[in-house]
């Protein structure tokens, strides 16, 4: 077994009398790298409206973990992780950030562009976690998605009719499926 020197040694690092003068700078770096990842946070916020999900992937992605700050900050690997979070759960409590606020505007935004629930759905589910959200925001009346299919029809083909042909009846259905539309309802479009 090694003493504490030669491990010490080996790892080429000081002596045990200078190390809280360092843990004070990697205590520093770790509060500055927590600051510029809120400041970050707050940024994107600004700009829009995202779901805790994606706020969380962006700021991973911006601040990578490399080996270089884990040892400059002597912190375990998942340092980043675990400030992102931190700094996500401040913007929540902060009111920020909030899943449900993010969830009601993508659905009123993307209902609006003629998207439909299976769509939403997914589309929602890559951004946050919050399923029950997801799914209350979602639970429309029938007559309510139905409306926005023949509107999305009415754009596209200029006429809600049944189209005496198969093949274009085929075509009509498969985009109205394209947009996120449950078959059975888009077989109460044509009846």
């Amino acid at each position: 077994m090694k003493s504490a020197e030669e491990f010490l040694q080996q790892l080429k690092q000081p002596e045990a009398s200078s190390a809280p003068v360092e843990q004070e700078d990697a205590d520093s770096i770790v509060e500055s790298l927590s600051r510029q990842i809120e400041s970050k946070a707050v940024a994107l916020l600004a700009i829009r409206e995202h779901g805790a999900k994606e706020l969380k992937a962006k700021l991973l992605t911006k601040f990578p973990e490399t080996d270089e700050l884990l040892a400059e900050t002597r912190q375990p690997p998942g340092l980043l992780k675990l400030l992102v979070d931190d700094v996500i759960q401040r913007c929540q409590e902060n009111n920020w950030q909030s899943d449900q606020r993010y969830i009601e505007q993508a659905v009123f935004s993307l209902m609006n562009k003629g998207q439909g629930p299976l769509k939403i759905r997914q589309k929602l589910q890559q951004t946050s976690d919050d399923s029950s959200q997801i799914e209350a925001s979602l639970d429309l009346d029938e007559a309510d998605w139905l409306d926005v299919m023949r509107e999305v029809l009415l754009k596209k083909y200029g006429e809600l009719d049944k189209p005496q042909q198969r093949n274009e009846q085929a075509k009509r259905m498969r985009f109205l499926q394209s947009r996120g539309f449950p078959a059975e309802w888009i077989w109460k479009v044509y009846r």
